[in-house]
């Protein structure tokens, strides 16, 4: 989604701002997310993500877009590796932009 389309759909409380990233990646995902938990990522062009090499630099992204705050969302694929439910292998929290 465009940034403007991403903006307006945090405006009309359509998506919340929303930031993910799996445990040991080098980059993080910025978007929004619907009170489904499905994520929208923000991107430049129609086909590409924009990834994010810092956590900085995924809330500005948010920031810039008027987000003042966004949820979190770690997954790691470790408590998968030994059969803990993929449910809890998120952990996901709000913060403060």
């Amino acid at each position: 989604m465009h940034p403007q389309q991403l903006a307006k759909a945090f405006e009309n409380n359509h998506l919340y701002p929303a930031i993910i990233n799996t445990a040991d990646a080098t980059h993080y995902l910025v978007g929004g997310a619907d009170p489904q938990g499905n994520f929208v990522q923000l991107s430049t062009n129609q086909h590409a993500a924009t990834p994010c090499l810092s956590f900085e630099h995924a809330k500005q992204l948010l920031r810039n877009l008027g987000a003042e705050e966004a949820h979190f969302t770690l997954h790691t694929a470790y408590d998968e590796m030994i059969g803990v439910p993929t449910e809890h292998c998120l952990t996901t929290m709000k913060l403060k932009l």
